[in-house]
């Protein structure tokens, strides 16, 4: 069974960056935010719940009521940001 989902930058807010998320077949319904800086300089402790990074704000329609696309999405924005120091303007995730 393949899985995908595709996300693009909405904004950005000082460190704050907020992405609309959804299925590859879907309309980018999904939001979520996320601060990666206050993440990787510790101010978020890497062992805080998963749930308080991502920060859903609205699911995709297939989503249900957990965020596990958005998490996805996020692991991809994380492995960018940790090299360039930017956030990821768009992309996907596929498996």
């Amino acid at each position: 069974m393949a899985f995908c989902i595709q996300f693009r930058l909405l904004s950005i807010k000082g460190t704050q960056a907020i992405y609309n998320y959804s299925d590859c077949s879907e309309n980018f319904e999904g939001i979520f935010e996320l601060d990666l800086e206050k993440l990787i300089s510790g101010e978020i402790s890497s062992d805080t719940d998963i749930k308080q990074v991502v920060k859903v704000i609205k699911l995709c329609k297939s989503d249900g009521s957990s965020q596990h696309k958005a998490n996805r999405a996020f692991s991809k924005i994380y492995k960018h940001y940790k090299e360039t120091g930017t956030y990821l303007a768009e992309g996907g995730y596929y498996a």
